[in-house]
């Protein structure tokens, strides 16, 4: 609290004040003891171009600690994914899935891995014409057409 005082006192006063800068340039004064008073010591140029005088921290490790304990989270998950369930049939029509015709010239979808005629290469919502090489089929829902490839 002295060291408070006494600086209120030194700056406080005019006088004292302009002293008190003139000492700043040369320097710090140091006390009998060698040490320099909190009041006198030498603090950073201000710099008119920077956007803070006194920016804060970052903080590194904490930024760091969180990426290792989200890396370790990912790696955990990974390891504890359960496998995809399998395949249904939902019979709605997407391109990639495979397809049987059934007798009257439906496509009806099934299951890649068992017996089938074709793949959807493309599904017409409305009026379209297939590409080059798959054939139209009617959706079995009545959805659309079916451009069904070799599969």
């Amino acid at each position: 609290m002295a060291a408070v005082n006494e600086a209120w006192r030194v700056l406080g006063d005019r006088a004292s004040r302009r002293e008190y800068d003139l000492t700043l340039a040369k320097g710090p004064v140091r006390t009998p003891d060698g040490d320099v008073p909190i009041w006198q010591s030498v603090e950073p140029r201000w710099n008119p171009l920077a956007r803070y005088q006194n920016p804060p921290r970052f903080p590194w490790r904490l930024m760091g600690v969180m990426a290792a304990l989200g890396t370790v989270a990912v790696l955990v998950s990974v390891a504890t994914e359960s496998p995809p369930p399998p395949a249904t049939i939902d019979n709605v029509l997407v391109p990639g899935d495979c397809v049987a015709i059934e007798p009257n010239g439906d496509a009806a979808e099934r299951l890649c891995t068992g017996p089938h005629d074709g793949v959807v290469v493309v599904f017409l919502a409305g009026e379209g014409r297939c590409p080059d090489g798959s054939e139209p089929h009617r959706d079995r829902q009545g959805l659309g057409t079916a451009c069904v490839g070799p599969g």
